[in-house]
């Protein structure tokens, strides 16, 4: 019964919230790839962001492969699908600028945060607070982004500069094994 459930729970299919389709389209614009909605394996827990390593960085598999799907990539727009328009050199700098941005943030999850995830005064409900620690303990950093923070935030710079700060009090991620 168990085995079915994290099964179920895997196979789930995940739609995105607008609020989390808008901070994926803006770590898009700062250049860091990352996965949405994706089901970490082992923990059988669909994440909304999740920045993983880059082919050729630390922490990516050994075929060089990753998942990597940010909001530009999954609709078309930015990621490899524009570097590939632009000639070779271009190109070459862009993806680097990307593994570069996105290797010292690989390990950390975001978690966006709507209503649902919180009680009437402002708390994590006990459901999202047992996810975290969860995947806190398996070696993940996570970071949340609360609805009525991100709804507060006016124009573009001001959502990169609350990213920007979010991603740097994660601090250093240790490399899983």
């Amino acid at each position: 019964l168990r085995d079915a459930c994290k099964q179920a729970m895997a196979d789930e299919p995940t739609a995105s919230s607008k609020l989390h389709l808008e901070v994926s389209a803006e770590l898009t614009r700062m250049g860091i790839a990352h996965a949405n909605e994706l089901c970490l394996p082992g923990l059988d827990y669909h994440v909304n962001i999740a920045i993983l390593p880059v082919a050729g960085t630390r922490g990516a598999d050994a075929d060089g492969a990753t998942p990597r799907q940010s909001a530009g990539a999954a609709s078309g727009e930015g990621g490899d699908v524009t570097a590939e328009l632009l000639d070779d050199e271009v190109a070459t700098r862009a993806r680097e600028a990307v593994r570069a941005a996105t290797a010292k943030y690989a390990g950390i999850v975001i978690e966006v945060d709507g209503p649902t995830h919180y009680d009437d005064e402002r708390r994590l409900r006990p459901a999202s607070e047992m996810i975290r620690r969860h995947l806190t303990l398996a070696g993940w950093a996570v970071l949340g982004v609360p609805y009525w923070e991100w709804n507060a935030l006016k124009g573009p710079a001001r959502k990169a500069d609350y990213l920007a700060k979010l991603l740097a009090r994660a601090g250093s991620v240790p490399e899983r094994s």
